[in-house]
């Protein structure tokens, strides 16, 4: 038997074996959704050596949803579509979709510069003549750092997200400029999305967190997708891994930064959130257009830093798009990972295919084969031509 075709049988001997304590839930009867995410998912827990592994996909009107392994190290509780997570920086394409409908709705404009969205005193200067706007933002293009810790937080302060302050935030903007200008340079940043939250909430009048609830979680039925846990849905946390193999302590984000990686969510819920993008109803067209569209193409910038170079078309609004290849059809992808997990989602819209991976436990050597495995699976059930 050819290596590869051995290797096959063992996957699926190991399937019968994983399903028959994992739990598994199709929404409808498509045989070919269900056979390849069920061999998928469970490659990919064998894969990532995590406690817990959830998988869910959508194909049009069809969903899965898998789960692998224990909730936590030793619990004996496997994983399931209630199973809460964090979702890191996946936050950032929540975000995005607030932006995209505040946007669509006219409350604000993807050109509007930052600055009008600055506290009194605190005006954001402006490399030369081109000050960062929204879109700046939104795009990782602004000139910014990754990240931006205060260095007055006491060296006694555990959680160490609280690090992480709106007021710090501005004060800088409002006395360092932009390494280069707005617009020539793709730089992944933390801190960038945490201005945009900031901008969305002074735009919005009201807490982000507050935004996020209006535009999407009440309309799209996400009831457990959340910012700050309630006693009730803590119990339904999963526990994490951290890079050493300990479990993660789950310190809470700060608030500033909660457009960049403050979301948790559960498998249902971005079954439901993944349905949304995948749509085609009037009402949610005009965000979804906006969310979807490439915007910052990379061929022409000058230096491109944290946003899958060699593999990628350009940026959306948080999403990296990837162009179609080796018959993986072309994906609006995003990663993340926090709090003990690693997660990966990642649209076909046109394809009408979602699919969101996490896995807990932080390892980011394991995450190159979670990418792969999605990919790969996408290209199963979605082939592009050639």
């Amino acid at each position: 038997m050819p290596t590869h075709k051995a290797a096959r049988f063992a996957l699926c001997f190991l399937l019968a074996i994983v399903t028959a304590v994992g739990w598994q839930r199709a929404a409808a009867e498509d045989l070919a959704l269900r056979e390849a995410a069920s061999m998928a998912g469970v490659g990919m827990f064998l894969n990532a050596r995590a406690p817990g592994l959830i998988l869910a996909v959508v194909r049009g009107e069809d969903s899965f949803i898998a789960g692998y392994g224990e909730t936590a190290p030793d619990s004996g509780k496997e994983p399931d579509g209630r199973s809460i997570v964090r979702i890191g920086s996946v936050s950032k394409v929540f975000a995005t979709d607030v932006l995209a409908a505040m946007t669509a709705a006219g409350r604000v404009a993807l050109d509007a510069p930052l600055a009008r969205y600055a506290p009194p005193g605190k005006t954001p200067l402006a490399f030369e003549d081109r000050p960062v706007t929204l879109l700046d933002l939104a795009t990782h293009s602004a000139g910014l750092p990754r990240e931006m810790a205060d260095p007055a937080t006491p060296p006694g302060e555990k959680n160490p997200f609280a690090a992480y302050r709106a007021s710090y935030y501005w004060d800088w903007l409002a006395t360092h400029r932009p390494a280069y200008r707005a617009g020539t340079t793709a730089m992944y940043s933390n801190f960038g999305f945490g201005l945009l939250g900031e901008a969305l909430g002074r735009a919005g009048g009201k807490p982000f967190a507050q935004l996020v609830q209006e535009h999407l979680t009440t309309p799209l039925g996400m009831g457990d997708t959340v910012l700050r846990l309630s006693e009730v849905q803590k119990p339904r946390l999963m526990t994490g891994l951290d890079p050493f193999g300990k479990p993660d302590p789950n310190w809470e984000a700060s608030e500033v930064m909660q457009a960049s990686a403050g979301i948790y969510t559960t498998a249902d819920d971005m079954v439901r959130w993944m349905r949304w993008h995948l749509a085609d109803d009037a009402a949610g067209r005009p965000a979804r257009t906006l969310a979807h569209a490439l915007w910052r193409p990379h061929d022409g910038l000058s230096r491109l830093v944290g946003v899958e170079a060699t593999d990628s078309e350009g940026m959306g609004l948080g999403w990296i798009i990837s162009r179609s290849k080796d018959r993986v059809p072309l994906l609006l992808g995003k990663s993340g990972g926090l709090g003990g997990f690693m997660s990966y989602v990642v649209l076909s819209p046109n394809r009408r295919l979602g699919i969101f991976v996490v896995a807990s436990k932080v390892d980011f050597a394991m995450f190159e084969g979670l990418r792969t495995a999605v990919r790969d699976l996408a290209a199963e059930l979605a082939p592009a031509g050639p």
